[in-house]
């Protein structure tokens, strides 16, 4: 791919969730690379990687919306492509999942394939180039194209959750939790998910805008009308232009940082080319940027990365804690904790506090929306 190609992000508005809208938006957005003609060529098994964290409804702003996944199924089959609709959910039944987030009636109304990510592949991925190995899902080595479709939200961990972060869906099931108890420090942690987009190598990512989450996402935040997409071939160039748009630091997003010590491009505005709207144009006023980019955690603690200041960084970043008058006592963190640190109780389940490693895993899963950090 041309760099100059490469590095562009393009910005376009898209103010509704309705199909001709989306295409319309769509077709502005690819004309950088004149057209999805660019990416996409004739027979390629193509596949489409939407944020599908868990079984919400696309109203929620939880998950790409439906109507999103659904427009790019048909340009991508009217250039020929050949569509797959994938991704894992967190700890959600994955036909659950795919039912109620919409994407279950997109395949069947666009004749895609749904497929799941329920097996490993052979190959061994390294994280940060050291003896620790994942794998992703065996589905990818059948695929000539990965189009990864993220949501933008905030997310305690990472500050933001966008392109490079919705790679982490292409890891296998409770694979994921298992990552986290061992990648507990958001740096360690933001590490491993950038190597881990490295290794998906998308060709093309793009940002569902439109409504985003702002506040305490990446599930339990507030939707909130943006009316933006974004794209780039560079997930790391995409995501940067998201940041600087919703008021993010670099230095507030962890996966940037870890791109910028890693020395990719795309992590400095210079390197980069804004196609379509301005990043003035597209800015967002007054985004509510979560925990992870003030308040208690800070964005020193939330990059901290020294392991003999952990003790002192626990005491800082906030513990996760339930509601009692949301929470319904259905045992969904006890059993999905990864950590296993949540006991069954009554009236509500207790969280072991000195053991829990902060990965607020148990907000994302919570359905109620009981989980509330302090």
């Amino acid at each position: 791919m041309d760099k100059n190609l490469s590095n562009k992000v393009s910005i376009t508005r898209c103010n509704s969730y309705h199909l001709q809208t989306v295409l319309e938006s769509f077709t502005e957005l690819f004309k950088p690379w004149n057209g999805i003609n660019y990416f996409v060529k004739p027979g390629q098994k193509v596949l489409l990687k939407p944020n599908l964290l868990a079984a919400a409804r696309p109203e929620e702003a939880v998950t790409t919306h439906p109507l999103i996944i659904k427009a790019l199924a048909v340009m991508v089959q009217e250039a020929k492509g050949i569509v797959h609709i994938a991704d894992s959910p967190g700890t959600d039944d994955p036909d659950l999942v795919y039912r109620k987030t919409g994407m279950k009636e997109v395949a069947e109304e666009t004749n895609s394939t749904l497929i799941k990510f329920d097996h490993n592949t052979n190959k061994d991925y390294y994280i940060n180039s050291d003896h620790e190995k994942f794998k992703l899902a065996s589905a990818l080595d059948q695929m000539d194209l990965v189009i990864n479709v993220a949501k933008l939200k905030t997310h305690p961990l990472t500050g933001l959750t966008a392109a490079v972060k919705n790679t982490y869906g292409c890891i296998v099931g409770k694979k994921k939790a298992l990552l986290h108890v061992e990648h507990p420090l958001p740096k360690s942690f933001s590490r491993l998910v950038l190597d881990v987009c490295l290794a998906v190598k998308p060709g093309l990512s793009i940002i569902d805008a439109v409504v985003s989450m702002e506040g305490l996402g990446p599930r339990g935040g507030n939707p909130r009308h943006t009316g933006l997409l974004l794209a780039s071939p560079n997930a790391v160039a995409v995501d940067r232009a998201a940041a600087e748009i919703t008021g993010f630091d670099t230095d507030e997003v962890p996966t940037l940082t870890a791109a910028r010590e890693k020395g990719l491009t795309g992590t400095n505005l210079k390197e980069i080319t804004i196609e379509g709207l301005s990043l003035k144009e597209s800015k967002i006023k007054n985004f509510n940027k979560g925990l992870a980019a003030g308040g208690s955690i800070g964005r020193l603690v939330a990059n901290f990365p020294m392991a003999r200041f952990w003790g002192w960084a626990r005491n800082r970043r906030p513990y996760p804690g339930i509601d009692e008058n949301k929470c319904i006592n259905c045992g969904k963190c006890v059993k999905d904790c990864p950590a296993q640190i949540i006991m069954a109780g009554q009236p509500i389940p207790d969280i072991e506090r000195s053991s829990c490693i902060r990965c607020y895993c148990c907000r994302e899963f919570c359905p109620e929306g009981a989980i509330i950090l302090k």
